[in-house]
């Protein structure tokens, strides 16, 4: 450790230069306050966005019915309740995830599925692990860990984070969080504990509208629905049934070594076990499927953009009940036929996935009173193209999204290409510059902080220690620092720094690791530096610029943040 010994005229400089440091410090402060309204009045429009994973739009519209969703009704109003939101096919939350923000459709869609093959010949195949990565960190940094909030162990912190986004709009315009629990208890549990858990839901947000402003724009929607009944572990069906044949079986996919016979296999997966359909790509215009009554035959036009069905058999997609006479249709027109029906949009979400460049062979679905087993879904899933899976959620309140009132129908692939104003990469440019100053009645002395940010995710600083109040020249002494953030959820926050100590006889470098928590308008910061005690900050936030704080519950003092 290195010694040095200063001057006094070098401390009364350093004192000179610390009382100009807060006198800007005051100066700016004074400035932001007074306007603060404006700046607070010129902001982009703000938006939170929620991700309810796995809620069907049937269980939505049962549950309100039953009245069992109080403040989802209260808040949204029947205006702002989009009945039939048809999600992504397959009903799978990473296709979803990692397509819906950037408006992009199946066909372009970098996740598949779960597992799915990208190069035929090498045999590369993505599976669940390198998927399941993908997909959360295709998700906003802060909400990178909501995905823990979905393990039934840990779901307790998904409530108390939900609430606390309404602190994230005095600095982030586009708040995204992702609610995984009721997705995870119907997998896990099935149908009772998968309501229980919308019902939670429900209340968490009661909690949380309670604290927004009436500016904020809310939206709220589901990946995909959820399918009760009896489970069958249909992949290692497939695969024991198709041997060598098969690349790969990832519900509702199958790989084959040999594509042109896909045919053939289609219709021996049929045939030969509990799937209720199979479809494959006859040519490029037509696909067909087998089902246990007839065939179906899809047709596009792909100059037009339009598609017709046909069938032998049954109509067992129910479509000519609906008014369906055989023409082509745009998307925008079986949506409009088929919303409301069994299977809503087979014709367009069929070929749509059949589109992907790595899309299966043989897509192999179940009706509506089965379901793939995994060991992960023992009770519950989804991934189909009934209704169940397909019908998901939109809930819309607030003026950038009035244009979705009293829609009754709607295509949930285009949700953010039709909403504008919706950075999802918007970040703060700085962290907020703060100033603090607390009594320290157990030592007798004042502690003053000041601390800037040149950029987001990082903060210089000064803390300053005080004993003598009629010679405040001669302080104890002065910590110069500098820390990052590495780590931030809506919950916690980790930040890693290092700084010198400056005291009358000497200056010591030190290193200091700070962990905050979050609960709603007080932060928990647990302090550790190499050269001083452990310290507990406790902050309550009196308004966004403006927190009482107490150290260790020995001393008290304000800050001011801007």
């Amino acid at each position: 450790m290195v010694y040095i010994r200063y001057s006094e005229i070098f401390y009364t400089r350093v004192f000179i230069l610390l009382k100009k440091i807060i006198l800007i410090f005051f100066l700016a402060m004074a400035k932001h306050l007074i306007s603060v309204q404006d700046v607070y009045s010129n902001d982009p429009p703000k938006f939170i966005l929620i991700h309810l994973d796995g809620v069907s739009g049937i269980y939505l519209e049962q549950e309100l019915e039953k009245g069992n969703l109080p403040n989802l009704k209260a808040f949204f109003g029947h205006h702002g309740m989009i009945d039939h939101a048809i999600t992504y096919f397959p009903s799978k939350t990473p296709t979803v995830i990692s397509s819906l923000r950037f408006g992009d459709s199946i066909r372009e869609a970098d996740l598949p599925g779960w597992q799915y093959v990208v190069d035929r010949i090498e045999g590369t195949t993505i599976k669940t692990v390198g998927t399941f990565l993908r997909m959360v960190f295709s998700t906003s940094r802060l909400s990178t860990t909501n995905i823990l909030y979905g393990v039934p162990f840990f779901h307790w912190l998904a409530g108390p984070a939900l609430v606390n986004t309404a602190d994230y709009l005095k600095d982030y315009n586009v708040v995204q969080f992702y609610w995984y629990n009721v997705d995870t208890h119907g997998h896990f549990f099935g149908e009772k504990e998968y309501l229980n858990a919308l019902r939670d839901f429900d209340r968490q947000f009661g909690r949380l509208m309670k604290r927004l402003d009436d500016d904020v724009n809310v939206i709220l929607y589901s990946d995909h629905g959820m399918t009760f009944g009896q489970g069958i572990e249909i992949g290692s069906i497939v695969e024991d049934l198709l041997k060598d044949e098969v690349k790969l079986a990832a519900y509702p996919s199958v790989y084959l070594t040999e594509p042109e016979k896909a045919d053939y296999y289609a219709r021996k997966l049929r045939e030969e076990t509990e799937l209720d359909f199979t479809f494959f790509r006859l040519d490029n215009n037509t696909l067909k499927g087998y089902h246990k009554n007839g065939t179906i035959h899809f047709y596009k036009d792909y100059e037009n953009q339009k598609i017709s069905y046909r069938y032998e058999g049954e109509d067992v997609l129910g479509y000519n009940e609906k008014g369906y006479s055989g023409e082509y249709l745009s998307r925008y027109d079986w949506l409009k036929l088929t919303h409301a029906s069994e299977f809503p949009m087979a014709p367009v979400i069929l070929f749509h996935y059949m589109d992907n460049p790595n899309a299966g062979d043989i897509i192999t679905l179940f009706d509506g009173f089965k379901y793939e087993q995994t060991g992960y879904a023992s009770a519950g899933n989804h991934g189909g193209f009934v209704d169940k899976d397909m019908r998901a959620l939109l809930l819309v309140r607030g003026a950038e999204l009035a244009k979705l009132y009293n829609r009754d129908y709607y295509w949930l692939p285009e949700l953010f290409n039709d909403i504008d104003n919706v950075d999802f990469e918007e970040r703060p440019p700085r962290e907020r510059h703060i100033f603090s100053s607390r009594y320290d009645f157990r030592r007798n002395r004042t502690v003053t902080n000041i601390s800037l940010s040149p950029r987001y995710r990082i903060n210089y600083g000064l803390t300053s220690y005080n004993s003598d109040f009629n010679q405040l020249s001669q302080f104890d002494s002065v910590d110069f620092w500098g820390k990052a953030d590495l780590f931030r959820s809506y919950l916690v926050r980790f930040w890693v720094g290092t700084g010198f100590e400056l005291t009358p006889e000497e200056a010591n470098p030190f290193l200091k690791l700070e962990y905050d928590i979050h609960i709603r308008k007080f932060v928990l910061r647990n302090s550790f530096a190499t050269h001083r005690p452990f310290e507990l900050r406790v902050s309550y936030e009196a308004l966004p610029w403006l927190a009482f704080e107490t150290v260790n519950f020995t001393s008290i003092g304000l800050r001011f943040d801007f």
